[in-house]
């Protein structure tokens, strides 16, 4: 047996174990040091000095799935973008007998470690690979703008790339959509308030970014914001300054740059949406190149800018190719993932066989019964709980109560799959609304996304075949939108999770018993955390969260759990006849 640990050293720090080319367990360090995106810098002075440490937490989480020691590792691989420097910072942290063990992806490094992660989890034997993200690494003052690979077997040979320079005098489309995100105040604060790129204080959510874009209108009238030219695409930090000075001067007296709702006017709307259009422009022009120098007809994508799954699915929809595959954790949290595995078949030539078929993204531990127990225990009196079948939790969904579900291993990446999930009645027109103010305290134009029955999805949506890791967004038909208003977004759209039985069993039969009872094989699906707390990982995570929040009814591993006494809030779905 054959183990190999995989450290992603970027954001959204991360670790994941592979036995014999198999991936056995991966986690983000957020959902368990609790502080979301988890940098891990260790700051001293007024951020002066930082020091970036490895995700311990994560590290010893994947070894305790596997029941082995951090000396039983046969090979630990890392990566960061920019200056990877991984396996000094991996021998400095990690307390190792044997310090040739710890190695590193040949440089440049942090687009070849996306492309581990998209093609050795994909089910293709061959495909074209493109990673498109804000910054890989770093190398004599340019950055790694967009990259394309064939992946073919295990081998997986660079065949395009652009890069950056530091000055942004050019900068990559990740950081481009970063610039409007910033603009509009879409971030989560982190460090001093210059701290991150474009001194906006934090992290860029570009999701919000995404969302708001369909309020928003065309404005051919503002210009090509990006440049095409063949496999590159070009912007310039000066030249986005000058045109945001424009347009606000001409379109944006209504505008309020400092104010916590400056996105709720036309000219924020507009711009989000324009940032949206240039982004899907530039994605279908990246997948055409792709698809004219390599001759694939398979894609698999990577890097951060793939969570934009507005922009995925047109890439499916109307690109060339086939068939298009995109893992669960495509930004820097699956790198770990992609390191582990580059170990097996490149490092160690673990064989040609691929194992490592991201079938699920549910790579964390299941908590037993005791565990659940236990931390039930600390709230009695307050809370009350009892065993329960799953149709029981079907049909507090029908009657539109809100229900928190945590079953099986915890999902890797940002999305909640129904391991990790907050679950609603997507027929009821006003759980949107109430998600968005009383339960999860976020911005109100922001969507939900349907888990829908694999085998129903063609009935309800415009689409045909899988998305098990929500990250394309389809139409909803038609004439089903009237009756499914909380997951239809302004547009039309939903962002869907296809749900197999074979892949996903509970989840499966909760939304079977669902729509037995509603005739909809539909559920509302959000990630189980309020706004700006990571999603929850252990049993102990989620009875807090649920404790202090407005969502009526827990249901974790077979424990139907509830509130006594608690009476519904006003605007509670289930009090809509009030």
């Amino acid at each position: 047996m054959t183990y190999i640990l995989g450290v992603n050293l970027s954001h959204d720090r991360s670790a994941a174990i592979v036995k014999d080319g198999e991936v056995l367990a991966a986690i983000e360090e957020e959902r368990l040091d609790r502080i979301k995106h988890s940098e891990g810098f260790l700051v001293q002075g007024h951020f002066e000095r930082l020091t970036k440490l490895i995700p311990i937490k994560s590290i010893a989480y994947c070894l305790d799935a596997a029941g082995i020691g951090v000396d039983e590792v046969d090979l630990i691989v890392g990566n960061r973008p920019l200056g990877d420097r991984t396996v000094p910072r991996i021998l400095r942290d990690l307390p190792l007998k044997d310090k040739s063990k710890v190695r590193a992806f040949p440089f440049p490094s942090h687009h070849l470690a996306h492309a581990a992660t998209a093609f050795y989890t994909s089910p293709f034997e061959s495909a074209a690979v493109l990673i498109v993200d804000q910054a890989g690494s770093r190398t004599d003052g340019m950055v790694e703008k967009h990259t394309l690979f064939t992946g073919d077997g295990v081998e997986l040979t660079r065949v395009a790339s652009t890069e950056y320079p530091v000055d942004y005098s050019d900068m990559s489309i990740g950081l481009f959509y970063d610039f409007f995100t910033a603009k509009l105040g879409f971030t989560t604060r982190y460090g001093t308030p210059d701290f991150g790129v474009f001194e906006c204080g934090g992290y860029p959510e570009a999701g919000k970014t995404m969302g708001l874009a369909p309020y928003g209108e065309p404005r051919p009238d503002w210009g090509r914001w990006l440049t095409f030219d063949g496999f590159d695409i070009t912007v310039s930090q000066e030249g986005l300054e000058q045109i945001w000075k424009d347009i606000v001067a001409s379109d944006g007296a209504e505008f309020e740059s400092l104010t916590e709702r400056r996105w709720d006017c036309k000219f924020a709307k507009d711009v989000a949406r324009k940032v949206q259009d240039e982004l899907e422009a530039a994605m279908l022009h990246l997948a055409a190149e792709a698809h004219r120098r390599t001759g694939a007809t398979r894609l698999c994508l990577g890097g951060g800018v793939m969570l934009n799954s507005v922009a995925n699915h047109r890439v499916l929809a109307e690109g060339p190719f086939d068939e298009v595959f995109i893992p669960a954790p495509a930004g820097d949290s699956g790198v770990a993932i992609g390191a582990a595995l580059y170990g097996w078949h490149q490092i160690l030539e673990g064989g040609t066989e691929r194992r490592g078929q991201m079938n699920t993204a549910a790579y964390g531990q299941r908590y037993s019964e005791a565990r659940v127990l236990e931390a039930l225990q600390a709230y009695e009196g307050r809370l009350e709980w009892r065993k329960a079948p799953v149709e029981d939790v079907a049909a507090l969904l029908a009657e539109h109560r809100i229900v928190a579900w945590v079953m099986g291993g915890s999902e890797m990446g940002p999305r909640a799959l129904g391991h990790r999930s907050i679950l609603a009645d997507p027929r009821h027109p006003r759980v949107r609304d109430y998600l968005n103010d009383t339960v999860k305290h976020r911005e109100p134009f922001r969507p939900y996304a349907p888990s829908v029955l694999a085998e129903a999805v063609e009935d309800w949506f415009d689409f045909r075949g899988e998305s098990p890791f929500m990250l394309l967004v389809p139409s909803v038909r038609e004439d089903r939108r009237e009756g499914l208003p909380a997951i239809t977004h302004v547009d039309g759209t939903a962002r869907v999770q296809t749900v197999d039985a074979d892949r996903d069993p509970e989840y499966h039969e909760l939304i079977s018993r669902f729509a037995d009872l509603t005739g909809v094989p539909i559920v509302l699906n959000t990630s189980f955390n309020d706004n700006g707390e990571p999603i929850v990982e252990t049993p102990e995570d989620a009875l807090r969260t649920f404790a202090r929040t407005e969502i009526d009814h827990l249901y974790i591993e077979g424990y139907l759990v509830g509130k006594p006494g608690r009476e519904l809030p006003a605007g509670h779905p289930a009090r809509a006849r009030e």
